[in-house]
């Protein structure tokens, strides 16, 4: 007990001695574990990742439209011991992030679906929100006591069970901002666009948009659109963030709306639009990746996740049925039937039907194996090809007992479709982009569609969805779109 009492009032002690009160959200708060100073190196390091992991986008123009806006929120941020800059990250994720130091990201992918510059900003000035407001410094900080508190109840108690609890309940924190602070960056947000002579609308107005693309990614993977409301969700739902930011933004005057349409549409006019081929991506019925040199069928039936170091592919039906892709290094002239043996699996599996493969021209192997997936048994088919002599592609296909026969034979001919691409092909494919085109007088939303470069049958809700229109409303002419061309 009193070694409880003690580690309770060093934390007390610690938290009194950490705390302060933030300039721009007028609250203390506890974020003394994380100094300036190393906010900035961690920021340093991690931005370096980030860029490695994803790349930068390479068309100037973008990121110069992005750095101008960077410049005009800047003045009215309150916090000036950390340098900010803006970069726009080579990533189809509809996703943005600030980093410690003041490194604010954004994604290709946010710009697509953003339909002025003012909404871009609202963006970017949500993400300063996060550092002037400190909620990293604040997660770190309290995460870090919460820890430290889990170590020595654990030890007081001798309970591993009581120090993974408390660990857990750390874990959580750290993993997304929560619902307060992610509200507190949409105000100061919502400020800092008032400050810099935007429409502070813009954070709702954006935020519809962000809600759209959600919509749309959900229908584009065969799913029910559905906003989480469980205890796990640490966010607020993108409903109730769209309500409040336009209550907020009625503290502040009027500015106009559309503001920045023309200049927007220039800046991404031409920007890559999904993955890009240092990525890979599908076109027509294969997955491509002029980088790599590969291509190998994905049916229609399945839906695909082009992850960094894999490629998923789950039947649309509800069987379950999936495989996993990836490259990775063997030992040097070690067969495939070996690799799955030693490599893969280490003997740590039992085998069935181990045998070799030809793969148009390279030599490979299969067995089987049998397996789970999410508690349900299934049976794993894994299939190994020889790339390079230190190279192995791999499919591991999974299959749980209610798997069709059409779908047995659509992961057949998944792994037997790989293939080398040609010198020629690899210089030729191109990757999918955004194109601005202006409304003709005799132009529908259906005749604008036609123009698009997908056969899913969602383009007229994938055009509503980038053009920011309701299931009722029609193109305008002479007022330009974006269609997405290849």
């Amino acid at each position: 007990m009193m070694f409880r009492k003690s580690f309770a009032l060093i934390s007390v002690c610690l938290a009194l001695a950490a705390c302060s009160t933030n300039e721009a959200t007028g609250r203390s708060q506890f974020t003394g574990l994380m100094s300036t100073a190393s906010e900035n190196r961690i920021g340093t390091e991690e931005q370096q990742k980030a860029q490695a992991q994803f790349g930068v986008v390479e068309d100037a123009g973008t990121q110069a439209y992005v750095d101008r806006i960077c410049a005009k929120l800047l003045p009215g941020v309150e916090r000036r011991d950390v340098n900010y800059t803006c970069t726009v990250l080579d990533s189809p994720v509809i996703n943005a992030f600030a980093l410690p130091g003041g490194y604010v990201n954004i994604n290709r992918g946010i710009l697509a679906f953003a339909n002025s510059e003012a909404e871009v900003a609202a963006v970017l000035a949500h993400e300063m929100g996060h550092v002037t407001a400190k909620h990293i410094s604040e997660r770190y900080s309290q995460s870090a006591l919460t820890q430290l508190g889990a170590t020595a109840l654990s030890i007081g108690l001798g309970s591993q069970a009581a120090n993974q609890l408390i660990g857990l309940g750390a874990n959580m924190y750290l993993a997304s901002y929560t619902r307060g602070q992610e509200s507190e960056a949409d105000d100061l947000g919502i400020r800092y666009l008032n400050r810099a002579g935007y429409d502070p609308n813009a954070m709702a107005q954006f935020l519809t948009a962000l809600q759209r693309a959600a919509q749309l990614e959900a229908l584009e993977q065969g799913e029910a659109y559905k906003e989480m409301r469980s205890f796990m969700s640490t966010h607020p739902m993108t409903s109730d963030r769209i309500a409040k930011a336009a209550a907020t933004a009625t503290s502040y005057p009027t500015k106009g709306t559309n503001e920045g349409v023309d200049a927007h549409l220039r800046a991404i006019n031409g920007l890559i639009y999904g993955d890009s081929p240092k990525d890979g991506f599908i076109r027509g019925d294969e997955f491509v990746h002029p980088g790599l040199g590969f291509a190998f069928m994905v049916p229609a039936s399945f839906k695909v996740k082009n992850l960094p170091d894999k490629i998923v592919g789950q039947t649309r039906g509800k069987s379950g049925a999936a495989f996993v892709f990836d490259i990775t290094q063997k030992p040097h002239g070690m067969d495939p039937a070996a690799y799955i043996q030693q490599g893969w699996t280490q003997g740590k599996a039992p085998l069935e039907g181990l045998e070799p493969i030809d793969v148009n021209g390279m030599r490979g192997a299969t067995a089987q194996v049998q397996g789970q997936i999410n508690g349900t048994p299934a049976l794993m088919r894994l299939v190994a090809i020889e790339w390079s002599p230190s190279e192995v592609v791999r499919f591991q296909m999974a299959m749980p007992q209610a798997t069709s026969a059409s779908e047995i034979d659509a992961l057949k001919r998944v792994s037997y479709s790989l293939r080398r691409l040609s010198a020629s092909e690899r210089n030729t494919i191109s990757a999918k982009r955004i194109a601005i085109v202006t409304a003709g007088s005799g132009d529908t939303v259906a005749s604008l569609t036609r123009r698009m470069a997908y056969n899913d049958g969602l383009n007229d809700q994938r055009f509503r969805a980038l053009n920011g229109l309701g299931a009722n409303d029609s193109v305008i002419a002479g007022r330009k779109y974006k269609i997405i061309v290849q």
